[in-house]
């Protein structure tokens, strides 16, 4: 019965540890693409994700629709983009987080 259990416990923490794996995986291996910048990508993932659930509409929480607001938030950003807190009630697909993600660790261009 020990036996049983040790191994069941086995299998099911190598199990969670290939699923996380395989998430750090998937957003490691989409390339960063320099030309990311707020305005030609990343302000349409913060309209729909973020602001349109007015979470980050300027009145609680810093404005994401507006360049400013987001690229003074960005390190808040990318804690929790990067640890999937945010958005709330919600998911990022990886491209989209990727995008996030980029954009901040390329100097979170504007144009």
């Amino acid at each position: 019965m020990k036996l049983l259990l040790a191994v069941f416990f086995a299998l099911l923490f190598m199990g969670c540890k290939k699923t996380e794996q395989a998430q750090n995986k998937t957003l490691t291996t989409i390339s960063c693409d320099s030309l990311i910048s707020y305005n030609n990508r990343v302000k349409a993932i913060f309209v729909s994700n973020c602001t349109a659930s007015s979470c980050h509409d300027g009145v609680d929480l810093p404005s994401l629709s507006e360049y400013n607001g987001a690229r003074d938030a960005s390190q808040q950003i990318r804690t929790a983009v990067a640890n999937r807190v945010m958005p709330k009630n919600s998911t990022l697909s990886d491209l989209d987080r990727a995008a996030i993600l980029c954009w901040i660790d390329s100097g979170a261009k504007s144009n």
